[in-house]
């Protein structure tokens, strides 16, 4: 077995990719996949897992405490508002009332002799036969006996209810989907220290939600109100449409992955769903149909095209022109103004190479550099921004191609919606255009063919120094 050093082998993949190196002839690298440009449909969308889960929840407790004597629905009823859920025992509450009616009449009693009382008093304080003072208590006396009439009656009415909270009904039409009591047992009324038992849960699974996790890379592309199609495993050939309810501001970090949750509202009127169902959510993020597309390894972002163009040894075009009033404003769409950067400023780096910018920006000093890459991050938090607000909005891009001398140039182009596998074409190709996909990774073997060259001395693979 022949086993060959680092050195050998880096050697023989500089000499192997030294045919596109950066020469002015830009020979056309051998091997490369082509893509045709098709039409197609496309749907860009967010995928992620959850629990289906009842959107209202209600907990059914007593007013009233003592012994359950009928209890007639059970776990997974659909009962309808009104509908008895429980009775107590009415005994006490029966006493109270009933005492409560006898305070009444003794209160009614009382106010009738206070009140005849003090017309004789009157009277004779009209004849001067009793004193003042006899008259102001016989006045006293009249008042405290309304006091006790307003008090027996208000008694009354709290009893008559506290007699009618032993019928426990449902408060809304909905599925039992817990029962904690059975007849015979004892519960206490909300109005004690411990807040009451609870008889029963009710759900309303009319309509359910799926809580799902997104992750954050992905959070600013959903949105409220985008549809969502639905899938859980006890029906698996049946797909159930939503759309998103809303996106929960605080994250969750399992695992360190920052994500956050995303509660997606269905339908349930077949009433198929049940809580604690697994549901698999793709939420549709962009749809376009009938348009042109490429695989997205034929497409390149104008950064991807920057980078590439150096190790091809070719010169990109202008890009084309986005839609007007792109975040950074600049003529071209990539944001010529941003963040305060002049314009000529933002031209000139863009029109840089990799390595011509890092040189350009080691001559800076700390503040100007700072600052500039302060306003490149404002232009590209921009786009991005504006990208996952609306998925399918035109941005500039780039596809390379052979020329009628069989070398390869770049095109620009004007992409759309992209998804896991293509990208819309909005302008540049059109149906049945051949393009090359190239690869990223020739930056990477670019930058080894440089090591290489600095590092050896072998002839021909020395790195060429400006004179």
């Amino acid at each position: 077995m022949i086993r060959r050093s680092p050195l050998t082998l880096a050697l023989s993949l500089a000499l192997a990719l030294s045919a596109c190196g950066g020469n002015a002839e830009s020979p056309s690298p051998e091997g490369l996949e082509t893509a045709v440009v098709e039409r197609g449909d496309l749907e860009s969308t967010v995928a992620a897992t959850g629990t289906v889960e009842p959107i209202l929840v209600i907990e059914v407790k007593s007013q009233a405490s003592g012994e359950i004597l009928e209890a007639p629905v059970e776990l997974g009823d659909r009962v309808a508002k009104g509908a008895l859920v429980a009775r107590i025992d009415p005994r006490d509450v029966q006493n109270a009332f009933e005492q409560a009616e006898a305070d009444l009449e003794v209160a009614r009693a009382g106010l009738q002799v206070a009140e005849r009382q003090l017309e004789r008093i009157q009277e004779l304080h009209d004849s001067a036969v009793v004193t003042d003072e006899e008259l102001e208590g016989a006045t006293l006396q009249h008042a405290n006996a309304r006091a006790a009439l307003v008090k027996a009656q208000t008694n009354l009415e709290l009893a008559r209810e506290k007699r009618n909270d032993v019928t426990v009904r449902a408060p809304i039409s909905g599925t039992i989907v817990e029962r904690n009591v059975e007849q015979g047992q004892i519960v206490t009324s909300t109005r004690e220290v411990t807040g009451g038992s609870v008889l029963v849960r009710m759900a309303d699974l009319s309509e359910v939600q799926v809580r799902t996790l997104v992750d954050e890379t992905d959070i600013g592309r959903v949105q409220p109100g985008l549809p969502a199609t639905i899938t859980v495993q006890a029906y698996p050939d049946r797909e159930f449409q939503g759309s998103v309810l809303k996106v929960e501001p605080q994250a969750v970090v399992e695992q360190n992955v920052t994500m956050f949750a995303v509660l997606t509202r269905i339908r349930n009127e077949d009433d198929l769903l049940r809580p604690g169902m697994n549901a698999d959510v793709e939420i549709e993020v962009g749809k376009r149909e009938d348009v042109l597309r490429l695989p997205n390894a034929a497409v390149k972002t104008a950064d991807e095209a920057q980078e590439l163009a150096p190790v091809l040894g070719i010169e990109l075009p202008e890009p084309i022109a986005a839609a007007p009033g792109d975040p950074g404003g600049g003529p071209n769409g990539e944001g010529a103004s941003v963040g305060g950067m002049p314009d000529e400023a933002a031209e000139r780096l863009r029109s840089m190479s990799a390595e011509e910018r890092r040189e350009y920006f080691t001559r800076l000093d700390p503040a100007e550099r700072e600052r500039l890459m302060a306003a490149g991050r404002a232009g590209r938090e921009a786009r991005e921004q504006a990208q996952r607000a609306d998925p399918a909005r035109p941005r500039p891009a780039y596809a390379f191609r052979y020329d009628p001398q069989g070398r390869l140039a770049a095109l620009p182009i004007l992409i759309g919606l992209s998804t896991w596998e293509s990208t819309e074409i909005v302008s540049g190709l059109e149906a049945g255009d051949s393009v090359v996909m190239v690869p990223q990774s020739l930056i990477q073997q670019r930058e080894l063919l440089d090591r290489v060259r600095e590092r050896s001395g072998v002839p021909g693979v020395q790195r060429e120094r400006s004179p």
